[in-house]
């Protein structure tokens, strides 16, 4: 496996060469898998990917829109990031999707998920990456699917689209164009390829637990029987003004009524005249929900306790993708470097990182793939072709 991390900025073009990126692939055969994180402005001007298709034609390019980029060690200005990877034995299996296609989240999970699964050998180890829309995809929904078709010994990761901190319009990058209202999976899998996973968020609750008594999927309407967009206005005070930005400062903890799962919910959306809240993953009736801080330190150290997690089955990886959330980084603000050195720290001498701030991130936590909010997550990858 050899992996190549590059840049793209309006002025310099891409550093390396794509000439670089392209020997380092190997000339691109079926075996590469190229990985980008843009800044949504590009999404009309994406001729910076058209350029590296051209030169590594039966690659895998896939990415999404963000709201920050990651590429080594660093949060980065440059609006367009990649890892160019190309594998030993592994060849990528990549499947996309409309929503409309598959009238819901959880059936364009399965959709996708049933592709991908007719191309996997019984027993192969593999992991599954997903990108989906951050606004209009259901992240809970489409992981809901994605398990339904694929095997359980298929872990997936991965996250949802964003938009900086303007919730407008997100969108995923698959087959040479920026896709609207879509989501894009790819299955890398053989017996010599080692996956680790590490998800951590560093919150803590506070006030008091509410039972979620009125909601619609990842659409929130009542706690305790008062309407939930009161409630939140009521902690937020001043800071209700800049909604829904400013409720990523105090995200939602939902545990299941017999206590065995707890999830992190961050806001996607507000709707005044129902006086709801849109979240990035389903609020289900009948659990309870708690608001939740955090401090600066909390944070960074949860990042260094995900790439603990993501280290213990892959010592030394070759490629680390990192997906943190956005929220994460509105709070963190100029310190937002210190949790990807933190995480840096656990994954060996010179590896490979790519990432990006997303909506919504995805990753197995005690063995079930879930979607997560207000987490660091990373997925560790090495190959070992003669295992």
């Amino acid at each position: 496996m050899r992996v190549h991390e590059g840049i793209w900025t309006p002025e310099r073009g891409w550093t390396p060469p794509v000439d670089e990126l392209r020997e380092g692939a190997l000339a691109g055969g079926r075996n590469t898998l190229v990985i980008a994180f843009a800044d949504p402005a590009l999404r009309d001007s994406l001729g910076a990917l058209a350029e590296l298709e051209r030169v590594l034609p039966s690659a895998i390019v896939i990415g999404c829109s963000t709201a920050g980029q990651i590429l080594g060690g660093e949060v980065v200005t440059a609006p367009l990031v990649v890892a160019v990877a190309h594998f030993d034995t592994v060849t990528p299996v990549v499947a996309w999707a409309r929503a409309e296609e598959a009238g819901s989240s959880t059936g364009l999970g399965a959709l996708l998920g049933d592709r991908l699964a007719s191309t996997l050998a019984p027993g192969v180890p593999g992991t599954v990456f997903v990108l989906g829309d951050g606004i209009v995809v259901n992240g809970s929904e489409l992981v809901e699917g994605l398990r339904s078709a694929l095997p359980s010994y298929i872990g997936i990761s991965g996250g949802l689209a964003g938009d900086g901190d303007r919730f407008g319009q997100t969108w995923v990058y698959v087959a040479g164009a920026a896709r609207l209202e879509a989501a894009v999976a790819v299955v890398l899998a053989a017996p010599g390829l080692r996956v680790g996973y590490g998800s951590a968020g560093g919150w803590d609750g506070f006030g008091p637990a509410r039972v979620v008594t009125r909601s619609l999927g990842n659409v929130l309407f009542e706690l305790d029987g008062r309407p939930a967009l009161e409630l939140y206005r009521d902690y937020l005070g001043d800071r209700a003004a800049q909604l829904p930005a400013s409720a990523l400062l105090f995200p939602l903890a939902i545990r299941s009524p017999d206590g065995d799962r707890t999830l992190v919910r961050t806001v996607l959306g507000i709707d005044d005249d129902a006086s709801s809240m849109t979240f990035a993953g389903d609020v289900p009736e009948g659990w309870t929900a708690q608001l939740m801080r955090t401090t600066l330190d909390r944070l960074i150290d949860a990042a260094g306790i995900a790439a603990d997690q993501a280290t213990r089955s892959v010592a030394e990886p070759e490629l680390t993708i990192a997906v943190s959330c956005v929220g994460r980084k509105l709070v963190l603000g100029q310190r937002s470097e210190e949790e990807i050195e933190a995480a840096h720290a656990f994954l060996g001498s010179a590896p490979a990182v790519v990432g990006f701030y997303s909506y919504g991130e995805i990753s197995p936590h005690l063995g079930t793939s879930e979607l997560h909010n207000q987490t660091m997550t990373l997925t560790t990858l090495t190959e070992r072709p003669d295992a």
